[in-house]
């Protein structure tokens, strides 16, 4: 049977039930990632249901530990989240301001769980396809609601445009492929309606780091897709939805006033000035601190207090005292990470960066295209799914140069987990077909996350160790 005639086969019979048959453990993982995308608890508690979700949301994480204890595989463990869960707990007992450390360990220690989880329960394809399509489906929810008000009114996160922008930039990327990858029809319209609404969601954003973010994935899609007469075309018609945005949102011209402050205020004035001061005050106190930080939420109470005892008292733009410091945060997750993790916490999240490219990589790869042939109900073949991925990182990676969503917004962690669900179920297969075999580091394809990754090639070769 070819390829072509194999995934329209496929794509029929995914109109079967998508449920049926459907383990317990795995629909109640698909629950908690539903939760965490979409939100139903803060949703009904905004409408004035109360935090019966909310509780419950809380509450569903003892069966999460519980099919942790009963159904946990080695390859679900990521030992970077692990590094970072430490320097949560090595500075609880000492930060300044305690409840700052715990807003952000508590995401921290939910997607890990949560990542472990699904990488321990998930063990096809065709598991992955829902949760890629609730993934995918999110940007479409949150982008209808948010676009004629910048932003998500109920929404804790997405009310903010900084916030906005910068997620509708990650769904585009990743929806571009989709519509490129599936031989579903519904999903190809579906994938460029959402890219469509993702150029809109961005620019009437009016965030300017945002906009920069929506250029540089669109850099990216030109660059990476495989298929370069298809992006001129379809470029052409996502350039022309923003200018017909920015013609009926901005009518006097106010889009580009404001981005052309990008390059007029610099540093030396407006929102420029006072992150460059923030970032200048972060420097000094990593110097002072550079191999834990300061402790994990806490730059604003270590900069009051450590400006406050030197006797500074104008820090300049809008800080005409340390003390305004105390609940600014840094507008730059890698600054952040420096100056309250240190060179321990940079070198997590960029092994976390790491292990990501390793993962899309080895997903790109032949053998796993051939692995994946006729299993994935013809939604998205892997090479695709790879590039969708790395381009939803690429848009989140960007924008945290600008805006802090690292722990505040789950977008990082829910697109590593898919990156890392999807390699590992493809070693899973191809190993099983392989039998005893074993691939090289080299290949930069991920194993597990403490072992060595899998050859890009059809043959299987000796296990190797790595120090």
């Amino acid at each position: 049977m070819g390829r072509a005639e194999g995934l329209n086969r496929a794509a029929s019979d995914s109109k079967a039930a998508p449920f049926e048959g459907t383990p317990a453990r795995i629909m109640f993982v698909y629950v908690m990632w539903f939760f965490v995308w979409y939100e139903p608890d803060w949703l009904l508690e905004a409408v004035g249901g109360g935090t019966v979700l909310v509780k419950l949301y809380a509450a569903l994480f003892i069966p999460v530990c519980a099919l942790l204890w009963t159904r946990f595989r080695r390859d679900a463990l990521f030992w970077p989240y692990l590094v970072m869960i430490g320097i949560f707990l090595v500075w609880l007992p000492f930060v300044l301001n305690r409840g700052f450390l715990i807003n952000g360990f508590g995401k921290v220690v939910q997607y890990s769980l949560l990542t472990a989880l699904t990488i321990s329960v998930l063990e096809t394809p065709q598991q992955v396809n829902l949760l890629l399509k609730l993934f995918l489906l999110q940007f479409l929810w949150f982008g209808i609601q948010g676009l004629p008000w910048a932003g998500v009114p109920w929404h804790q996160n997405l009310s903010n445009d900084d916030s906005f922008g910068p997620f509708m930039t990650i769904g585009l990327g990743f929806a571009y492929y989709v519509a490129m990858g599936t031989t579903i029809t519904k999903y190809r319209y579906l994938g460029f309606f959402i890219c469509l609404l993702g150029v809109a969601g961005t620019v009437v954003s009016f965030a300017r780091g945002a906009i920069i973010g929506l250029c540089v994935v669109l850099a990216m899609l030109a660059i990476r897709t495989p298929k370069k007469m298809a992006f001129l075309g379809y470029g052409a018609l996502l350039a022309v939805t923003g200018l017909v945005v920015i013609m009926v949102a901005f009518p006097n011209g106010e889009f580009w006033d404001e981005m052309a402050t990008i390059s007029e205020e610099g540093t030396s004035a407006g929102t420029g000035l006072q992150r460059w001061v923030m970032w200048q005050a972060a420097g000094e106190l990593f110097l002072t601190n550079p191999i834990l930080g300061v402790g994990p939420g806490n730059f604003g109470p270590a900069a009051t207090e450590y400006f406050t005892e030197r006797g500074v008292t104008n820090m300049g733009s809008t800080f005409d005292t340390p003390d305004k410091m105390y609940m600014m945060a840094l507008h730059n997750d890698y600054v952040q990470v420096m100056v309250e993790q240190g060179f321990v916490g940079l070198f997590a999240l960029a092994s976390v960066f790491v292990y990501f490219f390793k993962c899309v990589r080895y997903l790109r790869s032949d053998v796993v295209q051939k692995a994946w042939m006729n299993q994935t109900e013809g939604f998205i073949d892997p090479r695709n799914l790879a590039l969708g991925l790395e381009a939803a990182m690429i848009g989140f990676m960007v924008s945290s140069v600008f805006y802090p969503q690292l722990f505040i917004n789950y977008w990082m962690w829910s697109i590593m987990m898919l990156a890392l669900l999807s390699s590992t179920i493809a070693r899973r297969m191809i190993e099983g077909k392989a039998g005893a075999g074993r691939p090289s580091f080299r290949s930069g394809a991920r194993r597990t996350a403490l072992e060595p990754p899998m050859m890009e090639s059809h043959e299987a070769v000796p296990k190797t160790n790595v120090v």
